[in-house]
């Protein structure tokens, strides 16, 4: 069973979706803390003139980067509102906003209390489009020794959830110690962003939020910018 791990992130980016496209299971780190400067609580759309502006869930402040994300609770529910009007100010002429439009007008639609509900619901809407058949399991559901960190934490997580391989971003690449992991084998998703043709643009914005993908080539163009084969050594 290929593993991969990652903390939750709003309408993430097609790097992540990659990974856990070659994943059977991908889980959702909600035991660990927020980074506010990372793609959690947020993500990167364009405006209707090309600038990219960040889409962000507004938390509850008080201890929030002391506590898990799970504990995390958001602030107001005007978010959702300002969110669906940006996007249709933004997106709405595109190709394919007929398609993407009426499924994101159904996530906006529901009040999430707690961050991670939102979090990993925009998830799920993204897996339906770009058929991701991962089954998604929780770091909190897991027993191992909350005590470790970083790569003994990745291993303990992976041997936990029963995986034969674990799908690393690249970035762990610093951390990860491959003779931790014994015999499991540690193989890496190698992403390279693919370009696709922005409405109204004639440069290519990269490392936006999956979003733009869809609106600009609909869920089929945007599955097939992904690479569906498994890693080598994790078959």
């Amino acid at each position: 069973m290929i593993l991969s791990i990652h903390q939750p992130s709003y309408f993430p980016w097609l790097g992540m979706l990659d990974k856990i496209r070659n994943s059977d299971v991908y889980m959702v780190m909600d035991e660990v803390r927020l980074s506010d400067s990372a793609y959690q609580h947020r993500n990167l759309l364009l405006t209707a003139d090309g600038r990219e502006k960040f889409l962000t869930i507004p938390l509850v402040k008080k201890d929030y980067l002391k506590i898990p994300l799970r504990e995390i609770r958001i602030a107001s529910q005007d978010w959702r509102s300002k969110h669906m009007n940006f996007i249709k100010q933004n997106y709405g002429r595109h190709p394919f906003a007929v398609e993407i439009l009426p499924e994101l007008e159904g996530f906006f639609s529901v009040n999430y209390e707690r961050f991670i509900d939102a979090a990993v619901a925009s998830m799920l809407l993204t897996f339906r489009f770009f058929r991701i058949a991962a089954k998604i399991v929780f770091q909190s559901d897991m027993s191992y020794d909350r005590s470790l960190r970083r790569g003994d934490l990745v291993v303990a997580l992976a041997r936990a959830a029963g995986a034969d391989c674990y799908l690393s971003g690249t970035g762990a690449r610093a951390y990860l110690d491959e003779s931790a992991f014994g015999d499991l084998t540690l193989r890496y998703s190698e992403f390279t962003h693919p370009s696709y043709a922005q409405y109204r643009l004639d440069r290519f914005c990269a490392g936006l939020s999956s979003l733009d993908a869809l609106f600009n080539l609909g869920a089929e163009g945007a599955r097939a910018l992904l690479d569906v084969r498994s890693p080598a050594g994790c078959a």
